[in-house]
């Protein structure tokens, strides 16, 4: 398994790539969710699907091509992936957009990759065998001169253990650039939290990063916007809770679409805000 991360993690490099190709081009149609959808978005997704099948036994489903509940109830390990996290943050050309491959196993992610190109900015995680990312100017180095192999990715990764980089400035909460929601809002305001603003899944990986202690999130989204960060969260110390059952979050059901969940880097997991949380 620590194989096939590495290779996931130079899969999503790789459709970084294409995907950088079209950043600053504006052009975008509407999916029947009113949501955008761009040629980055597509040939993302193309690629992805190609290169992890090649590499796999696995199936995929993706945000571009959902595999029906029929087809992934009884699979025991499957792919879900988001080929362009943020789109939004993409058009707005703000830097805040990943690449999300996770792999699935009996309804919990148990591999993660997140990668967001415009900062160089990579993470990566395997259930038992921790989390981990990338000092992004060496990312950067790399890409840009010899290009970067699985042993590159061993040798330099750094392990993320959810500890606060910096101390004492009371706690952070991450909210979304573009879909916060007033129950974010009033949750922030009863807590008396500092406010940190990230695109896509890049609010999860700060908590992992230990640059933000706590992400409530009281609107919509979907499997593929969660899974490869849940991993990467939980190998950290950290964990992600479904509002309504209090428990992880559920992954391979009927319907793709996560209920509202908070999560909590290592810190402040039984602390006094996670304790409010599961006993309401």
């Amino acid at each position: 398994m620590q194989h096939l991360l590495y290779q996931c993690a130079l899969i999503a490099l790789q459709a970084g790539k294409v995907a950088m190709r079209y950043y600053g081009i504006k052009d975008f149609e509407l999916k029947s969710d009113s949501s955008p959808i761009t040629q980055a978005d597509l040939e993302s997704n193309a690629l992805l699907m190609r290169e992890l099948k090649a590499h796999s036994p696995y199936q995929v489903c993706s945000e571009e091509a959902v595999l029906d509940f029929k087809e992934r109830e009884n699979l025991e390990y499957y792919w879900l992936i988001d080929p362009l996290d943020g789109t939004k943050d993409f058009l707005a050309q703000n830097g805040g957009w990943t690449i999300n491959i996770a792999l699935i196993h009996q309804k919990r992610p148990i591999l993660g990759v997140v990668y967001a190109p415009a900062f160089h900015q990579l993470f990566i995680a395997l259930k038992d065998f921790g989390s981990f990312g990338y000092e992004s100017t060496m990312l950067q180095d790399a890409l840009n001169s010899k290009g970067i192999d699985a042993q590159w990715l061993e040798s330099r990764k750094r392990k993320l253990n959810g500890d606060r980089i910096v101390q004492d400035s009371g706690i952070i909460a991450c909210d979304s650039v573009f879909h916060s929601a007033k129950e974010t809002q009033e949750f922030i305001q009863k807590y008396d939290l500092k406010v940190q603003k990230y695109g896509s899944s890049l609010k999860v990986c700060a908590l992992a990063e230990g640059r933000a202690d706590i992400y409530p999130r009281f609107n919509g989204t979907s499997e593929w916007d969660t899974a490869a960060s849940d991993i990467i969260l939980e190998e950290s110390g950290g964990v992600m809770l479904d509002c309504l059952t209090k428990n992880p979050l559920e992954y391979n059901k009927p319907s793709v679409r996560n209920h509202h969940f908070i999560a909590f880097a290592k810190a402040q997991v039984g602390g006094a805000i996670y304790r409010d949380f599961v006993r309401d």
